[in-house]
């Protein structure tokens, strides 16, 4: 680890932060089974931090998110130094020493929360890296605020659900951003949203394998493989829960009969049908039908 310069007196254009408190966390995160597998414990925004640096020899109790807005920063642990710019965002993982700094020239904005819980120790335990590029999003500053507001105003549990479930969809937003975005020749994520659009678009037909993976430039192989690494299920697995999807809007909104149905999703034996449609939503159409309004 690179030796440190003397540090001088931090100066930040605009600063805050919120500590929950320990019995607030022990009586309504701990013990909340809603929240309790993944909670934030502290949160915070540094706006222009110069000579912003933290270092914890023993880590933290509870993993650390830091988003840079702007600027420059950098993150030290594990052995390795991470540049931090505007756009990325890191995770340190409880426990690990580390040191993180704003960079002197251009010192970064960041926001930042301290989460913990067993869902959270999965979380980032299953993180492929630490850093990545998530961009910039306004919505995201909107999660921000209001989670960082509904502390602001007391730790009812009202307010204690609210913030930790905005924060659950906040920690989304950076998790998934790179697979979301991410631009390549290969069968990455945006690839395999590519197929799943090509199948929302010809719901009607009964598709192939071959014919969805060449409508995207991959081999069949290739594409399967891809597509049930990134989504857990086979590509045509996944077409017919598209398939049952909408047959579920016609069932419930129109008195179309079964067969008509079937074959609207490409599906042309009705048999067949309300055995694919059982399987998957655990009830025959006709039992879908009928309960319908309840």
């Amino acid at each position: 680890m690179k030796k440190q310069p003397i540090r001088k007196k931090s100066e930040f254009e605009v600063q805050k932060a919120i500590i929950i408190p320990k019995n607030v966390l022990n009586k309504l995160c701990v013990k909340d089974e809603v929240i309790s597998a993944l909670y934030i414990t502290d949160i915070g925004y540094y706006k222009k931090a110069q000579n912003h640096y933290c270092e914890r020899k023993n880590g933290a109790e509870q993993h650390i998110l830091i988003y840079c807005f702007e600027g420059k920063g950098t993150a030290i642990f594990n052995g390795m130094e991470y540049k931090i710019e505007a756009g990325n965002f890191i995770i340190i993982p409880k426990k690990t020493p580390h040191i993180y700094q704003a960079d002197v020239m251009l010192p970064w904005t960041i926001y930042w929360f301290h989460f913990y819980g067993t869902g959270a120790d999965s979380l980032v335990k299953h993180l492929q890296g630490y850093k990545s590029y998530s961009g910039f999003d306004e919505e995201r500053t909107t999660i921000f605020n209001s989670i960082y507001n509904r502390f602001e105003r007391g730790f009812s549990r009202e307010n204690i659900i609210y913030a930790n479930l905005c924060f659950h969809r906040y920690l989304a937003e950076f998790v998934y951003a790179d697979r979301q975005s991410m631009s390549d020749n290969n069968a990455g994520p945006n690839k395999i949203e590519e197929a799943i659009d090509f199948m929302r678009n010809n719901i009607e037909k009964p598709l192939s394998l071959k014919e969805i993976a060449l409508a995207i430039y991959l081999s069949p192989s290739y594409f399967s493989a891809s597509f049930k690494k990134q989504t857990g299920t086979s590509p045509i697995d996944y077409f017919n829960q598209l398939k049952i999807q909408q047959a579920t809007q016609y069932l419930r909104f129109t008195n179309l009969r079964i067969s008509e149905i079937a074959a609207k999703i490409g599906i042309n034996d009705p048999y067949y049908f309300s055995r694919l449609f059982s399987s998957i939503m655990g009830t025959s159409p006709k039992q879908y039908r009928d309960n319908r309004f309840n």
